[in-house]
């Protein structure tokens, strides 16, 4: 492998190494945007919601989390008032089904605008070569990383 090879190889596994550890950072201080704090396992449970009312297992596709975290996320905005859970089915009484609350509902629209208004902060601090490349690249990366 030629030196700039391996100078570029460096310089990318930093940079990956960085969007990391600024993921697990801003994973561990949640989402901001009002006054409701949430994990994002949270958010991404809510946000997965917004349309109908899910069993756990699809909730947790949905929000791409796993079951046993979208488990803990449901116990803890259930606490909250911000979703309702019930079991389901006279024959299958383990079933149980997952919807946002009234006060999940205005929760989770703070956090969808604050989210937007920070995803267009982002995205116009990005030159025009960039923003025409990096949708390709962070899905591809996310792809990647998935892999991992």
């Amino acid at each position: 492998m030629a030196t700039i090879d391996r100078e570029v190889l460096a310089e990318f596994g930093g940079a990956l190494e960085d969007l990391f550890r600024a993921v697990l950072k801003a994973s561990g201080r949640g989402v901001p945007g009002g006054e409701t704090e949430l994990t994002m396992s949270q958010y991404f449970v809510m946000d997965a919601l917004a349309g109908d009312r899910l069993a756990m297992s699809a909730l947790a596709r949905a929000a791409r989390v796993a079951v046993p975290t979208a488990t803990r996320a449901v116990a803890a905005l259930e606490r909250r008032g911000f979703v309702d859970r019930t079991r389901d089915g006279e024959e299958d009484r383990r079933v149980v089904t997952v919807a946002l609350s009234r006060a999940g509902r205005v929760v989770l629209d703070e956090k969808r605008t604050w989210v937007a208004q920070r995803q267009r902060e982002i995205f116009d601090g990005l030159s025009a070569a960039e923003r025409r490349t990096v949708v390709r690249t962070l899905d591809r990366l996310a792809r990647d990383i998935g892999e991992l």
